[in-house]
């Protein structure tokens, strides 16, 4: 650990385990009562998927995330946890104590995220929209329809 951690405030409450495998992500995942998904409002930011809120969903724990349209369509779609203002401690904190306080509502939410996973967010979903994606665009190019067409493939 680096020493400049430890003389950021509050640092002493901190777990520190560092790098894991998989199999310890997986483990340590297991131990959470939230994914905690807060990223300031930065460009690249406000307009992605955040990799880490697809495994918090996949692993059954409730979320909480900045309230950015990307997220917030997909937190607000599952039901899956808590959108906040990622420059606002207050509100993070609030979002966490509920959490800890409703475990009940926390561990539906889990169930809500994982549900997400397995019915929309996940691969063969993915590789629908990427396959009609691609089909369309050749479809577009004139040059490939027409080798398409000369080889009696078109539909």
């Amino acid at each position: 650990m680096p020493a400049s951690l430890a003389r950021i405030p509050g640092w002493n409450r901190v777990t520190f385990v560092g790098p894991l495998g998989r199999t310890e992500v997986a483990g340590e995942l297991r131990k959470a009562y939230a994914g905690l998904v807060i990223l300031h409002p930065e460009p690249n930011y406000v307009a992605s998927q955040p990799v880490k809120l697809f495994e918090y969903m996949c692993a059954g724990i409730p979320v909480i995330a900045s309230d950015f349209p990307v997220c917030r369509e997909i937190v607000d779609q599952a039901r899956c946890g808590i959108l906040v203002d990622p420059r606002n401690p207050e509100e993070i904190a609030n979002a966490i104590q509920f959490l800890l306080t409703h475990p009940e509502e926390a561990e539906e939410m889990g169930r809500r995220g994982f549900q997400a996973i397995v019915q929309r967010y996940n691969w063969a979903n993915e590789e629908r929209t990427l396959l009609r994606f691609y089909s369309e665009l050749f479809l577009r190019d004139d040059a490939y329809r027409k080798r398409l067409v000369d080889r009696g493939q078109t539909a």
